[in-house]
């Protein structure tokens, strides 16, 4: 049983964490319908799935002339203009976990970015907007950066926040997308190292103990990277359709749904 409830976690996490729909919110919320406890260290360990299938989907665009100059100041672009929402994430971890998890502040992030993607939908793209990742500008990087540490709230989307911030600098919206998933790189994987370090810190290593234990640890791990490839092959396929809106449409539905549930019970 147990293990068909972290399979429901890990599909969720796949399809969440890539699209513009706060894979926070969708876990915290199925983790109160199966009834098991979405702690820091799990909801990060579902996160290792996702990066690496990140880096699979981008591996040409991060590392193909991997010695030249510009790519270097592409990457070092990258790593500062995420420190804001690496510090935050830091300093406020246990805060977040204790007071940022309550239903309606979920659902009222849903709703209130939902509305954002709508309303950014109407952006028409021009042949002005920055069309590659590796011509944003610094400012536009930094921005972005510090606007990806509003997703430390719950219901937010780390891509979300981040595309919507991109398209506002005079991105074009897929690109904003690609930026903010690459922007994350550096953030879940420092986040991951950080959380298993306390673990391990704090509880000491334990390792799997029989067949059950590995399985568990290959679903938290391996199913959300082959739903996460799947989930960016289906966004590039609508990319250039009203994607925005698709996601803001059911962001809002999701959101009012919760507050419904919440009050009925």
């Amino acid at each position: 049983m147990e293990s068909l409830k972290l399979l429901a976690l890990a599909i969720t996490q796949g399809l969440s964490e890539l699209l513009p729909i706060s894979s926070s919110a969708h876990l915290i919320l199925l983790g109160h319908v199966v009834d098991i406890p979405t702690s820091t260290l799990l909801l990060t360990s579902l996160h290792i799935g996702t990066t690496i299938a990140i880096l699979v989907f981008f591996w040409k665009k991060l590392f193909s002339k991997f010695f030249t100059k510009e790519k270097w100041n592409f990457y070092f672009k990258i790593i500062v203009s995420v420190i804001p929402s690496g510090i935050l994430g830091v300093l406020f971890e246990s805060k977040i976990e204790e007071v940022l998890r309550a239903d309606w502040i979920i659902a009222a992030s849903l709703i209130f970015w939902g509305i954002i993607m709508l309303i950014a939908q109407r952006r028409k793209d021009t042949d002005e907007h920055v069309a590659d990742m590796e011509n944003i500008t610094w400012q536009q990087s930094l921005l972005m950066g510090f606007a990806q540490a509003i997703a430390l709230i719950p219901g937010t989307s780390r891509s979300g926040v981040t595309t919507l911030a991109g398209i506002a600098l005079g991105l074009n919206k897929y690109t904003a997308f690609e930026y903010s998933l690459v922007l994350g790189l550096p953030v879940l994987m420092g986040s991951s190292a950080w959380t298993i370090y306390q673990e391990i810190t704090d509880h000491g290593l334990a390792a799997p103990s029989g067949i059950s234990d590995y399985l568990n640890l290959g679903i938290i791990i391996l199913v959300p990277f082959i739903v996460g490839c799947i989930s960016l092959m289906f966004l590039k396929k609508i990319s250039k359709d009203k994607w925005l809106s698709l996601f803001g449409i059911y962001r809002i539905v999701l959101g009012v749904a919760v507050l419904v549930i919440a009050y009925l019970l």
